[in-house]
Order: structure tokens, then C-alpha cells, then sequence
């Protein structure tokens, strides 16, 4: 096992990750850390992107707006149909 810091942990379990390490991966105090236990190791990874819920339910709201002209027609199956019909005789003439 290669030992490369050592620290150990206040009275709180309050650990420090030193400066060196804190600057390679750019963990500044407002970086979130994710701790993941794994067996008898824990794992800290800061988190480069956070996506809320209401950020997940916007973006879909957005996709679904983005793709409703296709859907909103009663017989979108069959323009669905002809679409494809379409692109299959032109991939046919390709080749």
C-alpha cells in the first residue's frame, strides 16, 4: 500500500486534505465532496456538476416542448409510418 499523506481526525472526525491535494483537484470550499464507503475504505470525489430535480423536470419539460409538433397530431403513427417508408426508399437508392 503506498502511503503518501498521513492524518487523523480532530475530536469532531473532522479529517483535513492537504493543500497539495485540495489544489490538484481543484477543491475549493465551495467544491461538494461525495464520500462513498467502499469495504474499509472511503472515497472522496468532489462533484463537478450538480443537477436538481427541478433543473431534471425543466429540461424535460423543454425537450417535450421542443418535440411536440411531432406528437400532437391525432395519427402521428402514420405520418410516423410515412417517414420511415420514406427514409428506407432512400436508403435503397444509395445503394
Amino acid at each position: 500500500m503506498k502511503v503518501a499523506n498521513i492524518t487523523t481526525t480532530n475530536q469532531k472526525g473532522q479529517i483535513v486534505i492537504p493543500q497539495k491535494l485540495r489544489s490538484a483537484l481543484n477543491i475549493t470550499p465551495d467544491v461538494p465532496l461525495n464520500i462513498v464507503l467502499s469495504g474499509n475504505a472511503i472515497h472522496l470525489y468532489p462533484i463537478q456538476e450538480v443537477i436538481t430535480k427541478t433543473e431534471r423536470e425543466n429540461s424535460y419539460a423543454s425537450l417535450l416542448k421542443l418535440t411536440q409538433g411531432t406528437w400532437k397530431e391525432k395519427d402521428w403513427t402514420l405520418k410516423r409510418k410515412s417517414l420511415e417508408l420514406k427514409a428506407s426508399l432512400e436508403r435503397k437508392k444509395k445503394w
